[in-house]
Protein backbone atom coordinates (compact mmCIF):
# COMPACT_ATOMS: atom_id res chain seq x y z
CA UNK A 1 0.00 0.00 0.00
CA UNK A 2 2.86 2.40 0.85
CA UNK A 3 4.46 1.66 -2.49
CA UNK A 4 1.19 2.30 -4.33
CA UNK A 5 0.78 5.63 -2.58
CA UNK A 6 4.34 6.56 -3.52
CA UNK A 7 3.74 5.79 -7.19
CA UNK A 8 0.44 7.72 -7.17
CA UNK A 9 2.20 10.75 -5.71
CA UNK A 10 4.79 10.64 -8.49
CA UNK A 11 2.14 10.29 -11.19
CA UNK A 12 0.03 13.12 -9.76
CA UNK A 13 3.11 15.35 -9.51
CA UNK A 14 3.92 14.73 -13.15
CA UNK A 15 0.32 15.36 -14.15
CA UNK A 16 0.32 18.75 -12.44
CA UNK A 17 3.70 19.58 -13.89
CA UNK A 18 2.42 18.53 -17.29
CA UNK A 19 -0.56 20.86 -16.95
CA UNK A 20 1.73 23.73 -16.01
CA UNK A 21 4.05 22.98 -18.93
CA UNK A 22 1.13 22.66 -21.30
CA UNK A 23 0.08 26.18 -20.44
CA UNK A 24 3.58 27.22 -21.54
CA UNK A 25 3.45 24.91 -24.57
CA UNK A 26 6.40 22.96 -23.10
CA UNK A 27 4.94 19.53 -22.43
CA UNK A 28 7.81 16.99 -22.14
CA UNK A 29 6.73 14.15 -24.40
CA UNK A 30 9.71 12.03 -25.44
CA UNK A 31 9.18 9.66 -28.35
CA UNK A 32 12.61 8.07 -28.02
CA UNK A 33 13.62 6.89 -24.55
CA UNK A 34 16.96 5.35 -23.62
CA UNK A 35 17.40 3.77 -20.19
CA UNK A 36 21.03 2.90 -19.48
CA UNK A 37 21.79 0.69 -16.47
CA UNK A 38 25.39 0.36 -15.33
CA UNK A 39 25.12 -2.85 -13.33
CA UNK A 40 27.07 -2.48 -10.09
CA UNK A 41 28.03 1.14 -10.87
CA UNK A 42 28.04 3.37 -7.82
CA UNK A 43 29.27 6.93 -7.60
CA UNK A 44 32.78 5.75 -6.68
CA UNK A 45 33.05 3.67 -9.83
CA UNK A 46 32.20 6.83 -11.77
CA UNK A 47 34.67 8.91 -9.75
CA UNK A 48 37.47 6.36 -10.13
CA UNK A 49 36.94 6.30 -13.89
CA UNK A 50 37.10 10.08 -14.08
CA UNK A 51 40.32 10.07 -12.03
CA UNK A 52 41.76 7.41 -14.34
CA UNK A 53 40.85 9.44 -17.45
CA UNK A 54 42.44 12.52 -15.90
CA UNK A 55 45.65 10.53 -15.33
CA UNK A 56 45.48 9.21 -18.88
CA UNK A 57 45.06 12.67 -20.38
CA UNK A 58 46.41 14.97 -17.70
CA UNK A 59 47.54 17.61 -20.19
CA UNK A 60 44.03 18.23 -21.49
CA UNK A 61 42.09 17.48 -18.31
CA UNK A 62 39.76 15.26 -20.33
CA UNK A 63 38.15 13.37 -17.47
CA UNK A 64 34.42 13.64 -18.17
CA UNK A 65 32.37 10.61 -19.11
CA UNK A 66 29.63 11.09 -21.69
CA UNK A 67 26.90 11.23 -19.04
CA UNK A 68 28.51 13.12 -16.14
CA UNK A 69 27.73 16.47 -17.76
CA UNK A 70 24.03 15.70 -18.19
CA UNK A 71 22.01 18.56 -16.64
CA UNK A 72 19.71 16.51 -14.40
CA UNK A 73 21.27 14.48 -11.60
CA UNK A 74 20.11 12.61 -8.53
CA UNK A 75 20.46 9.47 -6.43
CA UNK A 76 18.44 6.27 -6.35
CA UNK A 77 17.75 3.94 -3.43
CA UNK A 78 17.99 0.26 -4.35
CA UNK A 79 16.73 -1.94 -1.50
CA UNK A 80 14.73 -5.06 -2.39
CA UNK A 81 11.33 -6.08 -1.09
CA UNK A 82 12.78 -8.70 1.23
CA UNK A 83 16.33 -7.50 1.90
CA UNK A 84 18.10 -4.16 2.19
CA UNK A 85 21.03 -5.17 -0.02
CA UNK A 86 19.45 -6.12 -3.32
CA UNK A 87 20.34 -8.41 -6.18
CA UNK A 88 20.14 -7.57 -9.88
CA UNK A 89 16.91 -9.56 -10.33
CA UNK A 90 14.99 -7.64 -7.67
CA UNK A 91 16.57 -4.31 -8.60
CA UNK A 92 16.02 -4.85 -12.32
CA UNK A 93 12.39 -5.77 -11.68
CA UNK A 94 11.91 -2.67 -9.53
CA UNK A 95 13.34 -0.39 -12.23
CA UNK A 96 11.41 -2.12 -15.02
CA UNK A 97 8.03 -2.49 -13.33
CA UNK A 98 7.91 0.07 -10.52
CA UNK A 99 7.46 -2.66 -7.89
CA UNK A 100 9.71 -4.13 -5.22
CA UNK A 101 10.10 -7.89 -5.19
CA UNK A 102 12.08 -10.62 -3.47
CA UNK A 103 15.72 -11.27 -4.29
CA UNK A 104 16.30 -13.67 -7.16
CA UNK A 105 12.88 -12.95 -8.66
CA UNK A 106 12.36 -11.84 -12.26
CA UNK A 107 9.17 -9.96 -13.19
CA UNK A 108 7.01 -11.42 -10.42
CA UNK A 109 5.83 -10.12 -7.07
CA UNK A 110 7.63 -11.20 -3.90
CA UNK A 111 5.64 -14.41 -3.31
CA UNK A 112 5.47 -15.25 -7.03
CA UNK A 113 1.68 -15.07 -7.22
CA UNK A 114 1.41 -12.31 -9.83
CA UNK A 115 3.32 -10.99 -12.84
CA UNK A 116 4.87 -7.54 -12.79
CA UNK A 117 4.75 -5.93 -16.23
CA UNK A 118 7.61 -3.72 -17.38
CA UNK A 119 8.00 -0.38 -19.13
CA UNK A 120 9.06 -2.35 -22.19
CA UNK A 121 5.86 -4.41 -22.10
CA UNK A 122 3.63 -1.34 -21.96
CA UNK A 123 5.69 0.48 -24.61
CA UNK A 124 5.37 -2.53 -26.95
CA UNK A 125 1.65 -2.84 -26.27
CA UNK A 126 1.16 0.82 -27.17
CA UNK A 127 2.94 0.68 -30.51
CA UNK A 128 6.47 1.68 -29.55
CA UNK A 129 9.36 -0.46 -30.76
CA UNK A 130 11.46 -2.01 -27.98
CA UNK A 131 15.17 -2.83 -27.84
CA UNK A 132 16.95 -4.67 -25.02
CA UNK A 133 20.77 -4.68 -25.09
CA UNK A 134 23.39 -6.01 -22.68
CA UNK A 135 27.11 -6.70 -22.52
CA UNK A 136 26.36 -9.95 -20.67
CA UNK A 137 24.00 -12.72 -21.75
CA UNK A 138 20.55 -11.49 -22.74
CA UNK A 139 18.93 -13.94 -20.30
CA UNK A 140 20.81 -12.46 -17.34
CA UNK A 141 18.91 -10.80 -14.51
CA UNK A 142 18.82 -7.14 -15.55
CA UNK A 143 17.79 -7.53 -19.21
CA UNK A 144 15.44 -10.39 -18.28
CA UNK A 145 13.55 -8.11 -15.89
CA UNK A 146 12.23 -6.18 -18.90
CA UNK A 147 10.63 -9.16 -20.66
CA UNK A 148 10.56 -12.29 -18.45
CA UNK A 149 8.54 -13.60 -15.50
CA UNK A 150 10.33 -16.34 -13.56
CA UNK A 151 10.66 -17.17 -9.85
CA UNK A 152 14.41 -17.71 -10.11
CA UNK A 153 16.92 -15.65 -12.07
CA UNK A 154 18.92 -18.83 -12.79
CA UNK A 155 16.10 -20.25 -14.93
CA UNK A 156 17.93 -19.20 -18.08
CA UNK A 157 16.12 -21.71 -20.30
CA UNK A 158 12.69 -20.50 -19.24
CA UNK A 159 13.80 -16.86 -19.53
CA UNK A 160 14.89 -17.56 -23.10
CA UNK A 161 11.44 -18.84 -23.93
CA UNK A 162 9.97 -15.65 -22.44
CA UNK A 163 12.23 -13.66 -24.77
CA UNK A 164 10.97 -15.24 -27.98
CA UNK A 165 7.37 -14.88 -26.77
CA UNK A 166 7.76 -11.18 -25.89
CA UNK A 167 7.32 -9.87 -29.43
CA UNK A 168 9.89 -7.13 -28.78
CA UNK A 169 11.70 -5.86 -31.86
CA UNK A 170 15.38 -6.23 -30.97
CA UNK A 171 17.69 -7.99 -28.53
CA UNK A 172 21.50 -7.88 -28.51
CA UNK A 173 24.10 -9.37 -26.17
CA UNK A 174 26.85 -11.93 -25.80
CA UNK A 175 24.35 -14.77 -26.19
CA UNK A 176 22.31 -17.23 -24.13
CA UNK A 177 23.17 -19.46 -21.17
CA UNK A 178 20.86 -22.47 -21.68
CA UNK A 179 19.05 -22.67 -25.04
CA UNK A 180 18.78 -26.48 -24.94
CA UNK A 181 17.44 -26.65 -21.37
CA UNK A 182 20.34 -28.75 -20.08
CA UNK A 183 20.18 -26.97 -16.74
CA UNK A 184 16.39 -26.83 -16.58
CA UNK A 185 14.23 -29.10 -14.46
CA UNK A 186 11.51 -28.95 -17.13
CA UNK A 187 13.11 -28.22 -20.50
CA UNK A 188 10.70 -26.96 -23.14
CA UNK A 189 12.84 -27.51 -26.24
CA UNK A 190 15.44 -25.42 -28.01
CA UNK A 191 13.94 -21.93 -28.06
CA UNK A 192 16.36 -20.78 -30.77
CA UNK A 193 14.95 -23.37 -33.16
CA UNK A 194 11.40 -22.63 -32.03
CA UNK A 195 11.91 -18.90 -32.47
CA UNK A 196 13.48 -19.31 -35.90
CA UNK A 197 10.47 -21.36 -36.99
CA UNK A 198 8.18 -18.54 -35.88
CA UNK A 199 9.74 -15.54 -37.55
CA UNK A 200 12.54 -14.66 -35.13
CA UNK A 201 15.87 -13.86 -36.80
CA UNK A 202 18.95 -14.97 -34.86
CA UNK A 203 22.08 -13.36 -36.23
CA UNK A 204 25.72 -12.54 -35.48
CA UNK A 205 26.00 -9.93 -38.22
CA UNK A 206 25.98 -6.24 -37.33
CA UNK A 207 24.60 -5.46 -40.79
CA UNK A 208 21.05 -6.44 -41.63
CA UNK A 209 19.45 -6.39 -45.06
CA UNK A 210 16.19 -4.59 -45.74
CA UNK A 211 14.60 -8.01 -46.32
CA UNK A 212 15.71 -9.21 -42.89
CA UNK A 213 14.29 -6.09 -41.28
CA UNK A 214 11.02 -6.34 -43.17
CA UNK A 215 10.43 -10.06 -42.82
CA UNK A 216 11.17 -10.63 -39.13
CA UNK A 217 9.18 -9.25 -36.22
CA UNK A 218 11.96 -9.94 -33.72
CA UNK A 219 15.72 -9.81 -34.30
CA UNK A 220 18.15 -11.34 -31.81
CA UNK A 221 21.83 -10.49 -32.18
CA UNK A 222 24.56 -12.57 -30.54
CA UNK A 223 28.15 -11.38 -30.60
CA UNK A 224 30.67 -13.75 -32.19
CA UNK A 225 33.65 -14.79 -30.07
CA UNK A 226 31.74 -14.37 -26.82
CA UNK A 227 33.68 -14.49 -23.55
CA UNK A 228 32.88 -16.77 -20.59
CA UNK A 229 29.19 -17.11 -19.71
CA UNK A 230 28.09 -15.69 -23.10
CA UNK A 231 29.25 -12.12 -22.55
CA UNK A 232 31.07 -9.49 -24.56
CA UNK A 233 34.82 -9.50 -24.03
CA UNK A 234 36.04 -7.24 -21.23
CA UNK A 235 37.12 -3.95 -22.80
CA UNK A 236 40.56 -4.23 -21.20
CA UNK A 237 41.07 -7.61 -22.94
CA UNK A 238 39.28 -6.94 -26.22
CA UNK A 239 40.95 -6.75 -29.61
CA UNK A 240 39.96 -3.87 -31.87
CA UNK A 241 37.84 -6.29 -33.89
CA UNK A 242 35.65 -7.30 -30.93
CA UNK A 243 32.04 -6.15 -30.81
CA UNK A 244 31.40 -3.32 -28.35
CA UNK A 245 28.38 -2.19 -26.35
CA UNK A 246 28.47 1.06 -28.34
CA UNK A 247 28.10 -0.88 -31.60
CA UNK A 248 25.16 -2.83 -30.19
CA UNK A 249 23.52 0.41 -29.09
CA UNK A 250 23.88 1.83 -32.59
CA UNK A 251 22.52 -1.38 -34.11
CA UNK A 252 19.55 -1.23 -31.77
CA UNK A 253 18.81 2.36 -32.83
CA UNK A 254 19.01 1.37 -36.47
CA UNK A 255 16.54 -1.49 -35.96
CA UNK A 256 13.96 0.12 -33.66
CA UNK A 257 13.91 3.68 -35.03
CA UNK A 258 10.48 4.59 -36.39
CA UNK A 259 8.09 7.58 -36.47
CA UNK A 260 6.02 6.32 -33.51
CA UNK A 261 9.00 6.06 -31.17
CA UNK A 262 10.89 3.49 -29.12
CA UNK A 263 11.98 2.43 -25.67
CA UNK A 264 15.46 0.99 -25.27
CA UNK A 265 17.23 -0.49 -22.25
CA UNK A 266 21.02 -0.87 -22.49
CA UNK A 267 22.97 -2.59 -19.71
CA UNK A 268 26.67 -2.33 -18.99
CA UNK A 269 26.60 -5.67 -17.20
CA UNK A 270 30.28 -6.43 -16.72
CA UNK A 271 30.94 -3.41 -14.51
CA UNK A 272 29.29 -5.55 -11.85
CA UNK A 273 31.32 -8.65 -12.72
CA UNK A 274 34.60 -6.79 -12.40
CA UNK A 275 33.45 -5.24 -9.12
CA UNK A 276 32.71 -8.72 -7.77
CA UNK A 277 36.37 -9.49 -8.54
CA UNK A 278 37.45 -6.22 -6.87
CA UNK A 279 39.31 -5.54 -10.12
CA UNK A 280 39.47 -1.75 -10.28
CA UNK A 281 41.24 -1.34 -13.63
CA UNK A 282 38.75 -3.64 -15.35
CA UNK A 283 35.84 -1.81 -13.68
CA UNK A 284 37.16 1.45 -15.08
CA UNK A 285 37.49 0.07 -18.61
CA UNK A 286 33.94 -1.31 -18.44
CA UNK A 287 32.63 2.06 -17.24
CA UNK A 288 34.35 3.72 -20.20
CA UNK A 289 32.74 1.17 -22.54
CA UNK A 290 29.38 1.97 -20.94
CA UNK A 291 30.02 5.69 -21.42
CA UNK A 292 30.85 5.10 -25.08
CA UNK A 293 27.48 3.39 -25.56
CA UNK A 294 25.72 6.36 -23.95
CA UNK A 295 27.61 8.67 -26.31
CA UNK A 296 25.92 6.88 -29.23
CA UNK A 297 22.53 7.71 -27.71
CA UNK A 298 23.67 11.27 -27.05
CA UNK A 299 24.54 11.71 -30.73
CA UNK A 300 20.99 10.55 -31.52
CA UNK A 301 19.65 13.01 -28.95
CA UNK A 302 21.45 15.91 -30.65
CA UNK A 303 19.48 15.12 -33.83
CA UNK A 304 16.17 14.84 -31.93
CA UNK A 305 16.63 17.05 -28.84
CA UNK A 306 12.95 17.78 -28.18
CA UNK A 307 11.82 14.17 -28.66
CA UNK A 308 14.55 12.19 -26.87
CA UNK A 309 15.12 11.33 -23.21
CA UNK A 310 18.26 9.60 -21.94
CA UNK A 311 18.36 8.25 -18.38
CA UNK A 312 21.49 6.73 -16.87
CA UNK A 313 21.52 4.91 -13.54
CA UNK A 314 22.47 1.66 -11.84
CA UNK A 315 20.67 -1.26 -10.23
CA UNK A 316 23.00 -1.31 -7.20
CA UNK A 317 26.61 -0.74 -6.17
CA UNK A 318 28.98 -3.69 -6.04
CA UNK A 319 32.09 -4.15 -3.96
CA UNK A 320 31.94 -1.16 -1.65
CA UNK A 321 34.56 0.64 -3.73
CA UNK A 322 36.43 3.55 -2.15
CA UNK A 323 38.85 6.17 -3.37
CA UNK A 324 41.36 6.21 -0.53
CA UNK A 325 42.75 3.47 1.71
CA UNK A 326 43.80 3.36 5.35
CA UNK A 327 47.47 2.60 4.61
CA UNK A 328 48.02 5.71 2.49
CA UNK A 329 45.86 8.27 4.28
CA UNK A 330 45.21 11.18 1.96
CA UNK A 331 47.52 9.90 -0.78
CA UNK A 332 46.42 8.09 -3.93
CA UNK A 333 47.97 7.29 -7.31
CA UNK A 334 45.21 6.20 -9.70
CA UNK A 335 47.69 6.41 -12.60
CA UNK A 336 49.21 3.12 -11.40
CA UNK A 337 46.12 1.34 -12.74
CA UNK A 338 47.39 2.21 -16.22
CA UNK A 339 49.96 -0.56 -15.67
CA UNK A 340 47.26 -3.26 -15.72
CA UNK A 341 46.46 -4.51 -19.23
CA UNK A 342 44.29 -7.61 -18.62
CA UNK A 343 41.28 -8.51 -16.53
CA UNK A 344 41.42 -10.99 -13.68
CA UNK A 345 39.54 -13.41 -15.94
CA UNK A 346 42.15 -13.17 -18.68
CA UNK A 347 45.08 -13.34 -16.24
CA UNK A 348 43.64 -16.53 -14.72
CA UNK A 349 43.67 -18.04 -18.21
CA UNK A 350 47.27 -16.96 -18.72
CA UNK A 351 48.24 -18.60 -15.43
CA UNK A 352 46.46 -21.76 -16.48
CA UNK A 353 48.33 -21.80 -19.79
CA UNK A 354 51.61 -21.35 -17.93
CA UNK A 355 50.76 -24.12 -15.46
CA UNK A 356 49.83 -26.52 -18.28
CA UNK A 357 53.09 -25.77 -20.05
CA UNK A 358 54.96 -26.62 -16.84
CA UNK A 359 53.09 -29.86 -16.11
CA UNK A 360 50.87 -28.18 -13.51
CA UNK A 361 53.84 -26.97 -11.45
CA UNK A 362 54.96 -23.52 -12.63
CA UNK A 363 57.90 -21.73 -11.04
CA UNK A 364 57.31 -18.69 -8.88
CA UNK A 365 59.75 -16.63 -10.94
CA UNK A 366 57.78 -17.44 -14.10
CA UNK A 367 54.58 -16.30 -12.41
CA UNK A 368 56.28 -13.12 -11.25
CA UNK A 369 57.30 -12.35 -14.83
CA UNK A 370 53.65 -12.58 -15.86
CA UNK A 371 52.63 -10.35 -12.95
CA UNK A 372 55.22 -7.78 -13.94
CA UNK A 373 54.14 -7.86 -17.61
CA UNK A 374 50.41 -7.47 -16.97
CA UNK A 375 50.25 -5.44 -13.72
CA UNK A 376 53.59 -3.66 -13.63
CA UNK A 377 54.26 -5.05 -10.16
CA UNK A 378 57.96 -5.52 -9.46
CA UNK A 379 59.01 -3.00 -12.09
CA UNK A 380 61.01 0.12 -11.31
CA UNK A 381 57.78 2.16 -11.59
CA UNK A 382 55.84 -0.11 -9.21
CA UNK A 383 58.31 -1.73 -6.82
CA UNK A 384 57.15 -4.44 -4.42
CA UNK A 385 57.90 -4.55 -0.71
CA UNK A 386 59.16 -7.76 0.90
CA UNK A 387 55.75 -8.17 2.52
CA UNK A 388 53.97 -7.90 -0.85
CA UNK A 389 56.30 -10.45 -2.43
CA UNK A 390 55.58 -12.76 0.51
CA UNK A 391 51.82 -12.36 -0.07
CA UNK A 392 52.22 -13.23 -3.74
CA UNK A 393 54.39 -16.24 -2.90
CA UNK A 394 51.82 -17.50 -0.42
CA UNK A 395 49.04 -17.13 -3.00
CA UNK A 396 51.23 -18.97 -5.52
CA UNK A 397 51.79 -21.93 -3.19
CA UNK A 398 48.15 -22.00 -2.18
CA UNK A 399 46.99 -22.09 -5.78
CA UNK A 400 49.48 -24.39 -7.46
CA UNK A 401 50.91 -26.60 -4.74
CA UNK A 402 48.49 -26.74 -1.83
CA UNK A 403 45.45 -26.36 -4.12
CA UNK A 404 43.79 -23.94 -1.71
CA UNK A 405 41.24 -21.63 -3.29
CA UNK A 406 38.56 -19.30 -1.95
CA UNK A 407 35.24 -21.04 -1.64
CA UNK A 408 33.60 -18.16 -3.45
CA UNK A 409 34.39 -14.66 -4.66
CA UNK A 410 31.73 -13.60 -2.17
CA UNK A 411 33.89 -14.73 0.77
CA UNK A 412 37.02 -12.85 1.73
CA UNK A 413 39.72 -15.43 2.51
CA UNK A 414 42.64 -13.05 2.55
CA UNK A 415 45.05 -15.84 3.54
CA UNK A 416 43.96 -17.98 0.58
CA UNK A 417 43.69 -15.54 -2.31
CA UNK A 418 44.56 -16.75 -5.78
CA UNK A 419 47.56 -15.19 -7.50
CA UNK A 420 45.39 -12.94 -9.67
CA UNK A 421 43.32 -11.74 -6.71
CA UNK A 422 46.44 -10.96 -4.69
CA UNK A 423 48.20 -9.16 -7.53
CA UNK A 424 45.14 -7.03 -8.22
CA UNK A 425 44.66 -6.33 -4.49
CA UNK A 426 48.26 -5.10 -4.22
CA UNK A 427 47.96 -2.87 -7.29
CA UNK A 428 44.61 -1.48 -6.11
CA UNK A 429 46.08 -0.68 -2.71
CA UNK A 430 49.07 1.09 -4.20
CA UNK A 431 46.71 3.14 -6.39
CA UNK A 432 44.57 4.06 -3.38
CA UNK A 433 41.52 1.99 -4.31
CA UNK A 434 39.80 0.09 -1.51
CA UNK A 435 36.97 -2.46 -1.33
CA UNK A 436 34.73 -3.57 1.52
CA UNK A 437 33.02 -6.55 -0.11
CA UNK A 438 32.96 -9.04 -2.96
CA UNK A 439 29.16 -8.65 -2.98
CA UNK A 440 26.64 -5.87 -3.52
CA UNK A 441 26.18 -3.03 -1.05
CA UNK A 442 23.16 -0.98 -0.01
CA UNK A 443 24.60 2.34 -1.20
CA UNK A 444 22.49 4.71 -3.21
CA UNK A 445 23.45 4.91 -6.87
CA UNK A 446 23.75 7.93 -9.16
CA UNK A 447 21.19 9.09 -11.70
CA UNK A 448 21.80 11.28 -14.75
CA UNK A 449 19.32 12.50 -17.37
CA UNK A 450 19.08 14.72 -20.42
CA UNK A 451 16.26 15.52 -22.80
CA UNK A 452 12.49 15.82 -22.74
CA UNK A 453 11.33 15.36 -19.15
CA UNK A 454 14.81 15.46 -17.60
CA UNK A 455 13.52 17.66 -14.78
CA UNK A 456 11.69 14.70 -13.24
CA UNK A 457 14.94 12.84 -12.57
CA UNK A 458 16.51 15.06 -9.96
CA UNK A 459 17.02 14.70 -6.23
CA UNK A 460 16.53 11.43 -4.39
CA UNK A 461 14.29 8.79 -5.95
CA UNK A 462 13.58 5.16 -5.28
CA UNK A 463 14.13 2.69 -8.10
CA UNK A 464 10.38 1.98 -8.19
CA UNK A 465 9.69 5.59 -9.18
CA UNK A 466 11.48 5.41 -12.52
CA UNK A 467 8.95 3.29 -14.43
CA UNK A 468 5.86 5.39 -13.62
CA UNK A 469 7.71 8.61 -14.48
CA UNK A 470 8.98 7.26 -17.81
CA UNK A 471 5.66 5.82 -18.91
CA UNK A 472 3.77 8.94 -17.89
CA UNK A 473 6.15 11.10 -19.90
CA UNK A 474 5.75 8.81 -22.92
CA UNK A 475 1.97 8.95 -22.60
CA UNK A 476 1.72 5.22 -21.97
CA UNK A 477 -0.97 3.79 -19.62
CA UNK A 478 0.84 2.06 -16.76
Amino acid sequence: MKQLIKILIVVIAIAFAGCSSQEKNLVPTPKYVFLFIGDGMGIQQVNATQAYLAALDSTNGNYHLSFTTFPATGFVTTFAGTRYITCSAAAGTAIASGNKTSTGTIGLNADHTDSLLSIAHYAHRNGFQVGVVSSVSIDHATPAAFYAHQPNRDMYHEIGHDLINSGFRFFASGGFRDPMGKKSENPRGNFIEMGANNGVLFTSSLSLSDDNLANHQTIVYTAPNSAASSTLQYRIDAKSSEVTLAQLTQMSIDVVYNPKGFFMMVEGGKIDWACHDNDAATVIHETIAFSDAILVAYEFYKKHPTETLIIVTSDHETGGMSLGVREHGYESNIALLLKQNVSKERFDNLLLELANAKGGKPLFNDVMLLIKKHFGLGSSEVPLTDQEVALLKKAFHNQFYEKKKPKSINEDYRSELTVSMQAIAILNNKAGIGWTSYSHTGSQVPLYAIGAGQEFFVGQLDNTQLAPIITKLMGIPF
